[in-house]
């Protein structure tokens, strides 16, 4: 009886070390032991991963489920630049001229001709005034250009847009130039015919009609009372609708005085169908061709 009584009591003792070890490493072990519930409310937060206190770098970015195996392409948008045209808009051919109310017509100075030397084909530059080019413009004529009864040979002039494809293409046919009647026409086409600009007989001074692709006509354009002979340096001309209640646009040959040379400057309204507003680039040209084609630097 006593050994039992002395075994019970070192069990006793042995418990009260551990107990007395276990409340030396964490009271909180204790307390739990005690109370069950708060023993599984430790264990769950045991589950919860340690927070760090140093630095953490991250080396990983989180992705979603659905990852691409596409290599992102390398765009550079060091150089981008903001402009008002819509970059959902067809940027080729005569489409460059939608959201274009104004066009200035520049000619470009060749320097074979100044030194004799072979390849003098007028160029142009058509413009937003005081903004970017549209258009470059070469003209190609005819080796018998001008005889001596003053027969005009007809000419070519291709538009190249700005992604150096051709825009479209403006062609008069050869005529005798004071012959009366309506005998200057120049064509406008792209793919397919945009439509044409006819001179009519008149004595009160220019007067022009431009048709369609169906000889539907358009708009009539008259310029100032005098003779072609004789065309004032600076001149306007009405472009004027077919019933002729109000005017459409115009077109003014003016002395430019930052190039130091006259130009042309055509303005329309801004939502101007763009086969109209070839056309009537093309009859600026037309006007430059019959007037002014010998004013230019002088």
């Amino acid at each position: 009886m006593q050994n039992d009584r002395e075994s019970c009591k070192r069990s006793i003792s042995r418990r009260n070390v551990e107990i007395n070890v276990i409340r030396l490493l964490s009271v909180t072990h204790i307390i739990y032991i005690i109370n069950g519930n708060m023993e599984l409310e430790e264990q769950e937060r045991s589950s919860i991963p340690p927070v760090f206190q140093g630095p953490i770098v991250i080396t990983v970015q989180p992705q979603g489920e659905n990852i691409s195996g596409r290599r992102p392409i390398p765009i550079s948008t060091m150089d981008w630049i903001s402009t008002p045209r819509s970059q959902l808009n067809v940027l080729s051919g005569t489409h460059f001229l939608a959201g274009v109310e104004q066009l200035e017509i520049q000619r470009i100075i060749n320097f074979n001709g100044l030194f004799g030397l072979s390849g003098n084909k007028k160029q142009y530059r058509v413009k937003v005034p005081k903004g970017e080019t549209i258009f470059l413009a070469t003209e190609s004529r005819a080796d018998n250009e001008e005889s001596y009864i003053c027969r005009v040979a007809d000419f070519t002039l291709i538009f190249l847009d700005q992604a150096g494809e051709t825009a479209f293409v403006i062609k008069k046919n050869p005529v005798w130039k004071y012959m009366p009647g309506p005998v200057h026409k120049l064509t406008v086409s792209s793919t397919d015919l945009i439509g044409s600009v006819e001179q009519n007989f008149s004595i009160l001074g220019p007067s022009f009609t431009v048709y369609d692709p169906s000889r539907k006509p358009l708009c009539n354009i008259y310029g100032p009372n005098a003779c072609s002979c004789c065309m004032y340096k600076e001149s306007q001309f009405q472009i004027i609708s077919i019933d002729g209640s109000h005017q459409m646009a115009s077109l003014m040959h003016q002395w430019n005085n930052t190039i130091h040379d006259y130009t042309f400057l055509l303005t329309f309204p801004l939502d101007l169908d763009i086969r109209l507003k070839s056309l009537l680039l093309g009859a600026s040209f037309l006007m430059e061709h019959l007037y002014f084609e010998n004013v230019k630097g002088t």
